[in-house]
């Protein structure tokens, strides 16, 4: 072989062997986004997570520069819904942290009652009033607790009769409605008193008081209140509410009067 066909090989030796090296070099460097390793994504600040460069594998890779940045599950980088580092994170609200942490969770003004100002109990992170009353029983006489509010309650006026009569009359028909609105919000049992004026014999009176507190109570039956939480008494002309010898006197003392039992 001649010096020039030695040549020749040679040339096509070398270049045989470039194009191998070539070939190797890019083997071990997939086109990006594609790796093998972390390596392969190191100068775009990234990790390789299922042969895909991506901005992290764990949070970790997220949190170094803030503590609030934490890994998706497309695994890119963002901020943890709610997560805070100081109260400029929660506009309107404060950052409530465990003792020692670095990040907490934005909320309210409060989280429980001993956040708040006397006076003031916590309710949807907000400070407001404190409940007035727990029950009834908190409340001023006549007057009933309603979400936590003292309200006037339900107030069982009396029910007057014409001289002699035991019959409802048509302006009282109004009150005994109301009476037994009230009575089945209370939900207690009652006694129904009938009352006389002075004018008449005592045997006389009782009976027509017991009248009177019949027909009222079968008119409370009527609108709904239970025959079991019923009952009728007469006191006759024993307790007057005056005892004037006027008409208008009288007329207070025709009664009948509803009161618990």
């Amino acid at each position: 072989m001649d010096q020039t066909s030695q040549y020749s090989y040679l040339r096509i030796a070398l270049l045989g062997l470039g194009l191998l090296l070539m070939g190797s070099l890019g083997a071990c460097s997939p086109k990006y986004p594609n790796c093998s390793k972390d390596a392969h994504c190191e100068k775009h600040n990234q990790v390789c997570v299922d042969k895909l460069c991506r901005d992290c594998r764990s949070s970790g890779d997220c949190n170094k520069v803030d503590p609030c940045m934490a890994c998706s599950s497309s695994y890119t980088c963002s901020r943890a819904p709610g997560c805070c580092k100081s109260d400029l994170d929660c506009p309107g609200g404060r950052c409530w942290k465990t003792a020692g942490a670095t990040t907490g969770q934005c909320g309210g003004a409060c989280q429980n009652d001993s956040h708040c100002p006397a006076g003031q109990k916590c309710s949807g992170g907000a400070c407001v009033p404190a409940a007035e009353c727990s029950s009834d029983a908190n409340c001023p006489s006549g007057q009933k607790c309603v979400n936590g509010e003292c309200i006037a309650g339900c107030t069982i006026e009396n029910v007057y009769f014409d001289f002699n009569e035991s019959s409802i009359r048509l302006d009282q028909e109004s009150v005994v409605s109301a009476n037994a609105g009230c009575m089945k919000e209370a939900g207690r049992a009652y006694r129904v008193e009938g009352h006389c004026d002075d004018r008449g014999s005592d045997e006389y009176n009782l009976a027509l008081g017991q009248r009177r507190a019949g027909a009222v109570a079968r008119a409370y039956k009527r609108l709904g209140i239970a025959d079991g939480s019923l009952s009728v008494i007469s006191y006759g002309e024993e307790r007057p509410t005056c005892t004037q010898p006027t008409e208008s006197c009288w007329a207070q003392n025709r009664r009948a009067e509803t009161n618990p039992r």
